[in-house]
């Protein structure tokens, strides 16, 4: 049996079950990992986004796979399964990426030329007397509220196919102390999909922590 017609078989018994049902879970986490052992899944505009390009083809990576688990009912079998997922990963899901991974510059300058400037590399440039105790508890706050998880977001807001790798544990440990490096040995994860979710779940639930902090 070919690939394609391993994947069309795969993306064909999904269609058959019924959405959140075991058989067709089990479908669908099939035909992510024969895509993803494959290699072929196309790497579009490479040579363009120097110094950003690993972390926005993870995060296109990752939308392309959670549209195919969602939308998998979609899919036309006359097409082939490959050509179906390259297609939407060269023309949406990197372009959409590309727009939320990369910084926006300052109006006149080249966005090429905008550096991401990590946690790590602005603790060393900030003096430790200037870090004061409001800005202590204030990270205590934070904690606080990710460990309190009322609605259970943080923990049911995870990487697809990873539920141990959810937002309340990724943050708990980043914060307490853990690198990136540590963090993607436990949960068997790439530092740059980790990073990467991080900080979209940061953008998402931000009004939500800055509601518990302010009160």
């Amino acid at each position: 049996m070919t690939l394609d017609e391993q994947l069309k078989q795969l993306a064909v018994a999904a269609q058959q079950h019924p959405p959140r049902t075991p058989r067709r879970q089990q479908a669908l986490a099939q035909l992510v990992g024969t895509i993803c052992r494959s290699k072929q899944l196309v790497r579009p505009y490479q040579g363009q986004f120097h110094g950003f390009y690993e972390d926005i083809y993870a995060e296109a990576q990752q939308r392309l796979f959670l549209y195919l688990c969602e939308k998998i009912d979609r899919y036309n079998p006359e097409l082939e399964v490959l050509q179906w997922a390259n297609f939407l990963m060269k023309k949406r899901f990197f372009v959409e990426a590309s727009r939320d991974v990369m910084p926006t510059a300052p109006k006149g300058m080249d966005r090429s030329q905008v550096k991401r400037i990590t946690l790590d590399a602005l603790d060393k440039q900030e003096p430790i007397e200037a870090r004061s105790h409001a800005t202590i508890s204030l990270s205590e706050a934070v904690i606080q509220c990710i460990q309190d998880d009322r609605d259970g977001l943080f923990k049911g807001t995870h990487i697809l196919q990873k539920p141990e790798a959810n937002f309340q544990y990724l943050a708990l440990r980043f914060l307490g102390g853990y690198s990136w490096k540590e963090i993607s040995a436990e949960v068997d994860v790439k530092v740059v999909t980790l990073s990467s979710f991080y900080q979209r779940c940061l953008i998402k639930f931000a009004p939500i922590l800055k509601e518990y902090v302010s009160v």
